[in-house]
């Protein structure tokens, strides 16, 4: 049997403890406590039990370091001072403590997470000064109009805001002549894009297209190389010329055309070109005439007729013959865009059948009077 074991006072668990005022010791003087390690680990049982009932039940999501910080010096706080004897030096420790949180949570504040900043908003995309105002809309109708209806190889004069607009629909700017506020100022261009307060009657007297209404209008113009009164009387001339062209062509057995288009070629409301054009190809093929179209916005069509037709043929490799025959064309009649194509459905106001394979030709603006009265040059 082992003999007791005495500890002399001063003494813990036989270790020698000098302790010092204001010096805690992680081991207890108290003999209630006990000096073996089961005493201890009941102590320390203890402490764990009393966290887990101090600790809160639900923490909330994502705390920030200084909260974590004070929770942390809190708990600490509480198991060291509950084992000291002395208040004052308990009061002491407890400031300490709390002046180094304080401490810690100013330095986690300053050089700790930055503060989250709001992600760049996007740039909005700025529209351009031409598509502004009431009058951009119009600015590019008439820019789309003119890109695709107007000949290639006609200089176009316009005011800064609407040659941008047109540079923007795909008008080179080489074609671009910029004028000041009259047309008087567009020397060297065909065809003049201005609104009614910069147009000058005088200097492009020709309607080719108008777009818009009110303050808000843009007009395409032309000035006639032979002067206003000669062009007036040659369209005159021409459209009496394109009545007898059509009319001759309704009697042909090679070109079949409904009611509708019947009305337009007898009322000489078709391009002299489009005229032209059908009775060469209906002397290779016999062709169905599907509708006109592609009348200038703005314009009776006794001045600027239809520029664009759909026919059909009697098969794929008669429809190939003819666009190869009318793409090799030169000016007067070469046209702007001549394609083959099969029917959506809507082609042509619905008068083709799906997959009906078809003919489209369209010619440009302005139509030159006199190329069936010898009054026009190619």
């Amino acid at each position: 049997m082992m003999p007791p074991r005495t500890v002399a006072k001063g003494m813990q668990s036989g270790i020698p403890v000098d302790k010092g005022r204001g010096v805690c010791s992680a081991v207890t003087d108290d003999p209630a406590g006990g000096t073996s390690g089961i005493g201890m680990e009941v102590a320390g049982s203890q402490a764990k039990a009393a966290v887990r009932t101090a600790a809160p039940r639900t923490l909330p999501a994502n705390p920030s370091w200084g909260r974590v910080l004070a929770t942390t010096v809190s708990l600490w706080t509480g198991r060291r001072v509950a084992r000291l004897r002395h208040p004052r030096l308990a009061l002491f420790l407890a400031i300490c403590v709390a002046v180094a949180a304080a401490a810690a949570v100013s330095v986690v504040r300053v050089s700790g997470t930055s503060p989250r900043t709001a992600p760049p908003a996007r740039p909005h995309q700025v529209r351009p000064a031409w598509a502004a105002g009431a009058a951009g809309p119009v600015r590019a109708q008439a820019a789309a109009w003119v890109a695709g209806q107007v000949s290639s190889a006609e200089m176009v004069g316009c005011d800064p805001l609407m040659c941008a607009a047109l540079r923007a629909h795909g008008v080179a700017a080489s074609r671009l002549v910029p004028v000041g506020t009259g047309a008087s100022g567009a020397a060297g261009a065909g065809v003049l894009v201005a609104s009614l307060v910069s147009d000058d009657q005088q200097g492009a007297p020709v309607l080719l297209a108008s777009f818009g209404s009110g303050g808000s209008v843009v007009e395409v113009r032309t000035a006639p190389p032979q002067g206003s009164a000669a062009y007036q009387r040659a369209v005159q001339a021409d459209q009496a010329a394109r009545r007898s062209a059509g009319t001759q062509l309704l009697h042909s057995r090679r070109v079949q055309v409904g009611a509708q288009a019947a009305g337009q070629l007898q009322a000489g409301e078709v391009d002299t070109r489009l005229l032209i054009m059908l009775a060469m190809l209906a002397s290779q093929h016999p062709w169905q005439v599907v509708a006109f179209d592609g009348a200038s916005p703005g314009v009776p069509l006794a001045l600027a007729p239809f520029r664009q037709v759909t026919i059909t043929g009697p098969d794929a490799a008669a429809l190939a013959a003819s666009l190869a025959l009318v793409r090799a064309q030169r000016a007067p009649y070469q046209p702007v865009q001549a394609a083959g194509q099969a029917a959506q459905g809507q082609l042509a106001q619905g008068q083709l059948a799906q997959g009906q394979l078809a003919l489209r030709i369209d010619f440009a603006a302005p139509s030159p009077p006199g190329l069936l009265t010898g009054g026009a040059s190619g």
